[in-house]
């Protein structure tokens, strides 16, 4: 069974596409969202979003998804992030649907490219 989901956590990461809304292992035993901003070669471009849930989510209401902000209660997310592909399989990706993705959502991935920023 470790085999399988090793397989397919390792096939998600090379069938992304911008846009892409993934569930993730949060690491508290719950499950996180990210949107998949940019697909490079050797980094994975996301936005982590602060909602959790309790079970893999197969759908959700792409507007109800916020970053919130450290001043707030709770979990925040992230812009932007950029991670290694190994990172992003750690965290065993699963597409569940698909969203444009925006300008500005590009933001923070447009100020990492002009510093020549690294990854996670």
């Amino acid at each position: 069974m470790a085999n399988f989901f090793r397989w397919l956590t390792n096939r998600a990461t090379y069938r992304l596409a911008p846009g892409d809304l993934c569930s993730i292992l949060s690491g508290m035993g719950t499950y996180g969202v990210v949107k998949v901003l940019v697909v490079e070669d050797d980094v994975v471009h996301v936005r982590l979003y602060r909602e959790k849930f309790p079970e893999r989510p197969n759908r959700v209401a792409a507007n109800s998804l916020t970053l919130g902000s450290i001043h707030e209660p709770g979990d925040h997310g992230v812009g932007h992030l950029p991670l290694s592909p190994a990172t992003f399989r750690g965290w065993a990706p699963i597409k569940f649907q698909s969203e444009p993705v925006t300008d500005d959502e590009l933001d923070g991935y447009r100020y990492w490219r002009g510093d020549g920023g690294g990854a996670w």
